[in-house]
């Protein structure tokens, strides 16, 4: 009986140790980014950005991406990346790069390192900022480019969190503008409007509170169309008694993840600016790196979860990644 009592404990501790190595592997590997290959000039200047749309669940949805206006020399068209400062990396899309060149010649120098290919010495303009990168590669495939079209919203990469990491980036929502500064921006800003951020791995979580406790938020402007991403236990304690859960399908990265929204009640509070929550969200992960992020995010026994852009969009919201704090900044309605 004791041996059969010690190799159930044996197995018990194979387990825990097992778990535990497996949330450190997906830690490290969350809280991990590549080298920043990124240099800007030309920063100071507000630019727009625009939205993009779509029908979700039956219902038109304004606010379902960022797109930034980029422009590429010697090309005559102006063309757009999706603005996710939850990406930790400025990545392009394969098929309208290669669109690109097959149009006016060799813009983009495309190598393959034996592994993937990757796009040197690449130079943009993203709104009015300057942005020369060593190197980028391909995160999606896209599609070739239609040029009997010149009208359309041609997507050609992502904007990641790489382009803020060492300035003052500003998100005026009501006005659809971003600038990238310097600290002469956050400077000019009550010292109590500031809350922290911390910036590991190039992800931007943001310290606030919700219903006066401490929460800590992923900040995610790739996931514009939700204002709290959950796991589900923590769904179903700011679900209202009683109403209905709205499930849907939805599409990220090339991948369907199925949708639950439920109204809830309650009031976040980012540094002194207070914003409502009206509904929550909670998903079913495709694989086990993304359900692992939503229980990294309850770490230090705060509350957690993932924000996209729907929370602020009567802000401004100021991140200051150097000097690790942000504002959110009221507009009049």
């Amino acid at each position: 009986m004791k041996t059969k009592k010690y190799l159930a404990i044996f197995a018990l501790l194979l387990v825990l140790a097992g778990g535990i190595g497996t949330f450190s592997h997906f830690k490290n590997k969350f809280m991990s980014a590549p080298p920043n290959q990124l240099t800007m000039t030309d920063i100071g200047d507000p630019f727009a950005f625009i939205w993009i749309g779509q029908e979700i669940n039956g219902e038109y949805e304004p606010h379902v991406a960022m797109l930034v206006p980029v422009t590429i020399p010697e090309v005559d068209q102006t063309f757009y990346m999706q603005f996710d400062m939850g990406a930790p990396a400025t990545v392009l899309d394969y098929n309208p790069i290669k669109s690109i060149n097959e149009r006016y010649g060799a813009i983009f120098q495309l190598e393959n390192d034996g592994e993937r290919v990757v796009a040197k010495d690449v130079a943009l303009r993203v709104g009015s900022v300057g942005v020369n990168a060593t190197q980028l590669s391909f995160r999606a495939m896209g599609s070739a480019i239609d040029w009997s079209k010149p009208s359309s919203v041609v997507k050609i990469g992502t904007v990641g969190a790489d382009f803020m990491e060492r300035h003052v980036l500003s998100i005026d929502f009501p006005n659809e503008q971003i600038t990238l500064g310097d600290a002469s921006v956050s400077a000019e800003l009550r010292a109590d409007a500031f809350a922290p951020l911390t910036f590991d791995g190039r992800k931007v979580f943001l310290s606030a509170t919700l219903n006066d406790e401490p929460v800590s938020l992923w900040f995610d402007s790739g996931s514009s169309a939700f204002e709290l991403i959950v796991e589900e236990r923590i769904f179903e304690r700011f679900a209202i008694p009683g109403a209905r859960r709205r499930t849907y399908i939805s599409n990220s990265w090339g991948s369907d993840i199925t949708v639950h929204n439920v109204d809830a009640n309650g009031e976040f509070k980012f540094g002194d600016t207070s914003v409502p929550l009206t509904y929550v969200t909670c998903m079913e992960w495709p694989n086990k790196l993304q359900v692992w992020v939503m229980k990294l995010t309850n770490l230090g026994g705060d509350l957690g979860g993932m924000t996209g852009n729907m929370l602020f969009l009567n802000t401004t919201l100021v991140l200051d990644a150097p000097n690790l704090r942000y504002a959110v900044i009221p507009h009049a309605q």
